[in-house]
């Protein structure tokens, strides 16, 4: 007997200005392809991004994750000097987090960290993973910042943050990251059938989908071993 493929139904979450779901809404990779793509000539005889299965099937296969807002990180050297989101006065850990290079040792050296906090909130009917990973394609640059890859499923915990790497610089510089530019994608690690849908909630019901802290340094283990048990 062949065995049927699952479904993994995904539902982003947010609250605020209903414009935020209905124009940043996360979609099916094919419905934001990057705008050169329109440029290319289907008529040539030659093989194009068009007909390579490595590009196709990644858009086919995934999420892609439309940034919220303008943000302007302005940093030098092993500091960021400055934020500015629009529509915000003093940026808070809420939007905008970095971590120390403790978390990752001699590594790095020539990197500096961001965590831009995502408005989204994820839940899954299914603990499918998903490698969160760099929108290379949609970028017009790939020397201005990195988003860091990982290993992300939304049925034991819920936030859907994007790590970032700006290369260190000697002089000030300014990453200009404008809303609407594709941040990342999610890609499932298993074949299964996607369905997303985004949802508008109140900020009550946002926060509480915000991961519980239960535990000094492994509160997602501890809910997902103790949100496993409970289900069987």
């Amino acid at each position: 007997m062949f065995k049927r493929k699952s479904t993994t139904d995904l539902t982003f979450f947010t609250s605020g200005s209903s414009q935020k779901r209905d124009l940043f809404s996360p979609q099916e990779g094919m419905k934001l392809l990057p705008d050169w793509f329109k440029t290319i000539n289907k008529s040539q005889d030659n093989p194009t991004l068009t007909t390579c299965p490595g590009f196709v099937d990644l858009f086919k296969k995934s999420i892609n994750i439309p940034l919220w807002s303008d943000i302007s990180i302005t940093y030098k050297g092993d500091q960021i000097t400055n934020i500015q989101i629009p529509g915000v006065g003093q940026v808070s850990r809420d939007m905008m987090q970095v971590h120390g290079t403790e978390q990752w040792g001699e590594g790095f050296k020539n990197s500096l960290h961001v965590k831009i906090m995502s408005p989204w909130h994820v839940t899954s009917n299914t603990d499918t993973p998903f490698l969160m990973h760099d929108a290379c394609w949609h970028k017009e640059s790939i020397n201005d910042y990195n988003v860091l890859p990982g290993v992300i499923e939304f049925k034991y915990q819920h936030a859907s943050h994007i790590n970032i790497m700006l290369p260190r610089s000697s002089k000030e510089k300014t990453l200009n990251l404008k809303a609407g530019t594709i941040i990342a994608h999610l890609t499932p690690l298993v074949d299964t059938t996607l369905n997303i849908q985004s949802k508008l909630v109140t900020h009550e019901e946002w926060l509480g989908l915000t991961n519980y802290i239960s535990s000094f340094k492994t509160p997602y283990a501890m809910a997902k071993r103790i949100g496993e048990k409970l289900i069987k």
